[in-house]
């Protein structure tokens, strides 16, 4: 499987790569893009094993920013290196950005239509039911020993009781990890011992694979490029350096996901640089939560208010690209640090940890989202058919879209 899997990685086409993230982008709401990516990418193109997903889901984490936007980035390079990552950003994002642009100029003239208020109204109870299956699916492969289960839930304890950020979350987790591997190797050795076993025959030592310093060498090259590219754009004019800055700041800066970011985002764009109202800020939050890509996309909305299109173009690109740049210069690293056995298994620790957080953020989406009988059908609806047929998910939002002006009509 593993060799098939690495032939795969090898003959995917930079075509082939921006196809696939395309499709994920196109159907993919807020946290179910994690399902979306490792259906296509684990199940039907191969390209990743479980174990190598999740690691890429549990390195997403650690970074400041959006973390599905992260974790394509991380897998797009893998797949092929710098430019790898630059098409599989780049083409999961174009959905999200032009959709919010559509979504921009439908809101703001027709969101006084029926019509239009129930088709957002539809399509947030959908979002739901596909968040909702994400983290059952992504419960499946990365909570699978009942290690895993104690850190689920403890980490959805931590963050919706205690509120901790999800830097003290992932803390934790590691510290119960390593002590959880520590223990089980103490027990393992005892029972060889007591067999009168030779430990070493048991161990299965992993090389891991070396660094392609030549590709890790033009990665380097060619973030420090785009990086000073994108600062020459910014200093055209005080609005792009404004937008330019602010979001480069918010995207490399706030960590634990676009929900966290909100109220920082909020506070510059609405407070200090006064870009829109609170009404228009809350406008976009409905738009990002209705429309495929991640929630920080809401810096397309703030920039377009701005700057026109240059400035959705500013906002957006800088939101993302400072975790763009770390994952290209740490993600070989990372990934080397993987393959030894013990940190790979804190790293299954720390994404079970993660896992059990979403569950946090499923019942906020359901108490704003679900609020009378119609929503919960859409999102009962959305849960069974994802699960129980092979319906495409593209199709599922056509036609849950279709069903949303129908349904909400008649109540």
């Amino acid at each position: 499987m593993s060799e098939r899997v690495i032939d795969k990685k090898k003959t995917a086409s930079f075509f082939e790569i921006a196809a696939t993230f395309f499709r994920i982008g196109l159907v993919s709401f807020s946290l179910a893009a994690l399902g979306e990516a490792k259906k296509w990418l684990v199940k039907e193109k191969k390209w990743f094993t479980d174990e190598e997903y999740l690691q890429g889901v549990g390195f997403s984490q650690i970074l400041p920013g959006a973390p599905a936007v992260s974790l394509m980035t991380y897998l797009g390079y893998h797949l092929r290196g710098f430019w790898g990552a630059a098409f599989a950003t780049t083409a999961y994002l174009v959905p999200a950005f032009l959709f919010m642009l559509i979504g921009t100029y439908l809101y703001a003239e027709y969101h006084h239509l029926t019509l239009v208020s129930n088709l957002f109204k539809g399509l947030g109870a959908l979002v739901v039911g596909l968040v909702i299956n994400t983290v059952l699916n992504l419960w499946k492969s990365g909570v699978n020993s009942k290690q895993n289960w104690i850190l689920a839930i403890g980490g959805f304890l931590l963050i919706y009781w205690l509120q901790l950020s999800i830097y003290w979350i992932i803390l934790i987790a590691m510290l119960f990890s390593i002590v959880f591997m520590l223990a089980s190797r103490r027990s393992e050795w005892w029972a060889i011992r007591m067999a009168g076993l030779n430990s070493d025959k048991h161990e299965l030592p992993k090389n891991p694979q070396p660094i392609d310093w030549r590709k890790y060498s033009v990665a380097v090259g060619l973030t420090v490029l785009v990086v000073i590219v994108n600062i020459f754009l910014i200093t055209t004019s005080t609005t792009f350096f404004d937008l330019g800055t602010t979001f480069m700041e918010l995207g490399g800066l706030i960590f634990g996901s676009g929900y966290a970011m909100l109220p920082f985002i909020q506070g510059e764009a609405v407070d200090t640089h006064k870009w829109i109202s609170i009404n228009q800020f809350t406008a976009a939050l409905a738009l990002s939560l209705v429309t495929p890509g991640p929630l920080t996309k809401i810096a397309t909305f703030i920039g377009y208010k701005a700057a026109g299109l240059p400035g959705a173009l500013i906002a957006t690109i800088n939101i993302y690209l400072p975790t763009f740049c770390i994952i290209n210069l740490t993600a070989d690293l990372y990934r080397r640090a993987g393959q030894v056995t013990s940190i790979r298994l804190v790293v299954r620790g720390v994404v079970a940890a993660f896992i059990g957080t979403l569950w946090a953020v499923v019942i906020r989406l359901g108490s704003d989202i679900l609020v009378d009988i119609p929503t919960w059908i859409m999102a009962i609806g959305a849960i069974i058919i994802q699960r129980y047929t092979k319906i495409d998910t593209l199709w599922l939002v056509v036609i849950g879209a279709i069903v949303s002006m129908v349904l909400f009509s008649l109540v």
